[in-house]
């Protein structure tokens, strides 16, 4: 009769300690592929998540001007009843998500912006599960518009012309210079440029042709569509970011 008591103990014990563990630590898997969408005085995330946790709840997003972020206290409340998370919802299988992060973002200020899964569990003391900050994203809202070119020059909106078409060749217009970087679709792939020696004078114009244009201090990034129509976005301090 011991041996069986003692036995049933055991099982007990190990039972209770794997459902914990599955629950508290397996299930809850750190946000990945963390990107940052700038816009007009908004920013936008993008990551994949897959959390299997019956006790999710949703996601945490957090934004500021340093990387020095608190968790939870950092995180941006729930815009309906102030509470955690900020996103709510469940997903059960690999998933990619795009949100607006809801929050007072100002043109030309560089920010920083991370997301967590987050839930709740009865069997912890505290009852909250956050997954660890894992990536943070740099970004810098700013100005952005679509225009056509008129009389052959490319005009952006507070900046005046960066450059004009010429048969298949853009030149750049003083003090402006312009680097291509390909074939292009997506206007909200955000563009760092790694190289600021590689601008020069002129470009071959092509549709759906991807450019950045650098005059010393600010970036205009450029996004040619059909019938010379484009895409553009103002980020005016490289010092501070060389991304737009």
């Amino acid at each position: 009769m011991k041996k069986i008591f003692l036995l049933t103990l055991f099982t007990i014990f190990f039972s209770s300690c794997a459902e914990e563990l599955v629950t508290v630590i397996d299930e809850y898997n750190i946000p990945y592929e963390i990107k940052a969408i700038p816009g007009d005085g908004k920013v936008s995330i993008s990551f994949w998540s897959g959390i299997l946790a019956s006790d999710f709840a949703g996601f945490n997003l957090y934004a500021k001007t340093s990387e020095d972020m608190i968790q939870p206290d950092d995180a941006i409340l729930n815009v309906t009843d102030q509470s955690l998370p900020t996103v709510k919802g469940t997903n059960h299988t690999r998933t990619n998500f795009t949100m607006e992060i809801p929050y007072n973002f100002i043109n030309g200020t560089k920010y920083y912006v991370t997301v967590t899964a987050y839930g709740t569990n009865e069997l912890i003391e505290d009852k909250y599960i956050e997954t660890q900050i894992d990536t943070i994203v740099p970004v810098i809202p700013r100005p952005e518009g679509t225009s056509t070119i008129t009389g052959n020059n490319m005009d952006v909106t507070g900046v005046g012309t960066i450059g004009t078409k010429n048969g298949n060749m853009i030149n750049a217009s003083t003090p402006w210079k312009v680097q291509y970087f390909g074939y292009q679709t997506d206007f909200n792939s955000v563009v760092i440029v790694t190289n600021m020696n590689g601008f020069d004078d002129n470009a071959p114009y092509l549709v759906n042709g991807l450019y950045i244009f650098y005059n010393g201090a600010g970036l205009v990034k450029v996004l040619i569509g059909d019938n010379d129509t484009y895409q553009w976005a103002y980020q005016g301090d490289a010092a501070s970011w060389n991304g737009v």
